[in-house]
């Protein structure tokens, strides 16, 4: 693993274990999390991708960093964090340059807060993500104020959420799932009855979605 910092943003990145990489992975933490905080969600994650942790913009009160500069947590708009989701892709513009990166499949994956930015990155640009999951998290009630047709069409994205959970409350989840579907997009979504985390069930099962879709053998033989 390597600390990267630049342009005024610092992100932790991991080498693949293959000359010829089969993809990038962009994690996004949650709230008050930082640059290693979604490591845990790296373990299992193919070895031949590149995979880029990076730390928030923004730091909060508690300590910690968040994606966007606003108090509005839950009731945040699109707008708010599509702002945000277009910086992260100009930095992410940046590191892929710095590192020699080639173009290649790009899945974003989000945890709480940092699962609305993921959702928000792959619904502001739908041509850069192949694949993409919402962990506890959201989608803004106006998303679909700002969207116009179906721009995840076909798009795959793994979603996953406790249903006891009191930070972010089981009912956004199934908004999110319906939003995500008139979109387009082709959820799978895995719940547990746990709070605010992934239940080792559906950790299992996000690892094997991601698993599949790096390597074509595998998702064959799993139809």
């Amino acid at each position: 693993m390597m600390l990267l910092e630049l342009d005024g943003w610092t992100a932790l990145v991991r080498s693949p274990d293959v000359r010829t990489p089969t993809g990038i992975f962009l994690l996004l933490h949650g709230y008050t999390g930082n640059e290693k905080s979604m490591t845990v969600f790296t373990r299992n994650l193919p070895a031949s991708a590149w995979i880029i942790q990076p730390r928030g913009p923004y730091p909060t009160s508690e300590g910690g960093y968040k994606w966007i500069d606003s108090p509005h947590g839950l009731i945040a708009s699109f707008a708010e964090f599509q702002k945000a989701i277009e910086k992260l892709n100009l930095a992410l513009g940046s590191w892929k340059s710095k590192l020699g990166l080639p173009e290649m499949p790009l899945d974003v994956i989000g945890f709480s807060q940092g699962a609305v930015a993921a959702m928000v990155f792959t619904i502001t640009f739908p041509a850069l993500v192949r694949r993409a999951a919402c962990l506890s998290g959201f989608i803004p009630d106006d998303t679909l104020l700002f969207v116009q047709d179906r721009p995840l069409e076909g798009k795959p994205i793994f979603m996953a959420h406790g249903t006891e959970d009191t930070t972010v409350p089981f009912h956004r989840a199934q908004k999110a799932e319906t939003i995500l579907n008139s979109l387009g997009a082709e959820v799978t979504f895995c719940t547990a009855a746990v709070g605010h985390r992934i239940s080792a069930g559906c950790y299992r099962r996000y690892t094997n979605y991601f698993r599949q879709a790096s390597d074509p053998g595998l998702l064959s033989l799993n139809k």
